[in-house]
């Protein structure tokens, strides 16, 4: 029998290495409610899909094991009725992250992280350069409230400023790790804070991998409608009921010699409300010498949107199809969020886009002199 022992070895030996290199997460949560919970591990972007694999939580730990070929993005989470899912709020207690091969560690919390691989250990330095803002933001709110108008306005300031920084550290972050899906999922989740610029000169870097991403598609399209109403270019036309339900054309209002304000906004939009006394002031100060703004509304109710241009003093031109997010307006300018506005010089070429505040009124003077 003893010379079959060599044969045996060799063939054991070649099993070993035949196996595929797979990956083992070991987790813990920070709750121990959640003990004698399940935790299922899920592929990212395919929320209707059944999860892939799941474990028991014991001791405040769970642990997951398996091969990936290449690598995948996926996401762990406790089912929504034993952690809820709150509209506009991160979920505690989940995770979404890069699986691949490797000895992954995970630690479920209110603020999840997972580390073990080159492309979870930068996801996690990006979060460790980022919380330090997030935490100066935090402590803005008691100021935010307050009734002297100077802290509130200093507090907005250094929010947006704060702001500005993290949107800057995430475009970096993506533009050095374009090989890798988390990036994308990044740049989908910042799409409303990182500029136009800064969207195309990403994807203009991106492969089909990264493209592949849920929502990475419709960011695309979404650019491609704003190529047609980008800075320099012809407003387009739309026609659309003003509140006594007559329908005008744009081109009614603009392209005939005057400086218009276009201001996409809704009766419903905090930060539109906030800035429409603004908006008023600067109404009253040049409509009579070559200004107009011609107001679009997202609203979906007639006696919102009637209430909302009483209640704000509007008394420039408003118009909507009274569809919502459907408006056929915003699809046709690419508007994914309000107030939005677009400044069209006197022959009808857009000169400015999505600007505010003081910087409204630079523009519109510097145009007014021309």
């Amino acid at each position: 029998m003893r010379k079959y022992l060599p044969l045996a070895a060799s063939v054991l030996l070649l099993a070993a290495c035949s196996e595929k290199p797979g990956y083992e997460i070991t987790g813990t949560v920070s709750n121990a409610d959640l003990n004698g919970q399940y935790v299922y591990l899920y592929e990212y972007g395919n929320p209707d899909v059944l999860p892939f694999d799941s474990a028991l939580v014991e001791n405040n730990a769970f642990k997951f094991k398996g091969t990936q070929d290449g690598s995948l993005l996926a996401t762990i989470q406790f089912s929504t009725d034993v952690v809820p899912q709150e509209r506009g709020k991160a979920t505690p207690f989940k995770t979404t992250f890069t699986l691949e091969n490797g000895k992954l560690t995970v630690n479920l919390d209110s603020m999840s992280a997972v580390t073990g691989t080159p492309a979870n250990d930068a996801e996690k330095a990006l979060k460790e350069k980022i919380n330090p803002f997030t935490e100066e933001m935090s402590k803005l709110s008691e100021a935010f409230r307050s009734e002297d108008k100077s802290i509130a306005d200093a507090a907005e300031k250094k929010y947006d400023e704060l702001s500005d920084k993290i949107t800057q550290v995430i475009c970096n972050y993506i533009l050095e790790h374009m090989d890798q899906k988390i990036s994308a999922k990044y740049l989908y989740d910042n799409r409303y804070s990182l500029s136009e610029e800064q969207q195309n000169q990403i994807l203009s870097q991106a492969d089909s991998s990264f493209k592949s991403v849920p929502g990475i598609n419709q960011m695309v399209a979404h650019l491609e409608v704003l190529k047609n109403v980008a800075v320099g270019k012809k407003f387009i036309d739309f026609e659309m009921a003003d509140p006594k339900g007559e329908m005008h054309k744009l081109s009614e209002y603009v392209g005939n010699g005057k400086i218009v304000l276009i201001d996409f906004w809704a009766s419903w939009c905090p930060p539109c409300r906030k800035e429409t006394p603004h908006l008023v002031e600067l109404y009253k100060q040049y409509k009579n010498k070559g200004f107009e703004i011609v107001g679009i509304s997202l609203d979906s109710k007639a006696d919102a949107w009637a209430k909302g241009v009483k209640d704000l003093n509007i008394t420039w031109t408003q118009l909507s199809d009274l569809k919502g997010w459907q408006n056929a307006g915003a699809a046709l300018y690419g508007v994914n969020s309000i107030p939005h506005t677009l400044l069209v010089d006197k022959d009808g070429t857009i000169i400015a886009k999505n600007i505010h505040g003081e910087e409204i009124d630079a523009k519109l003077v510097e145009a007014l002199n021309k």
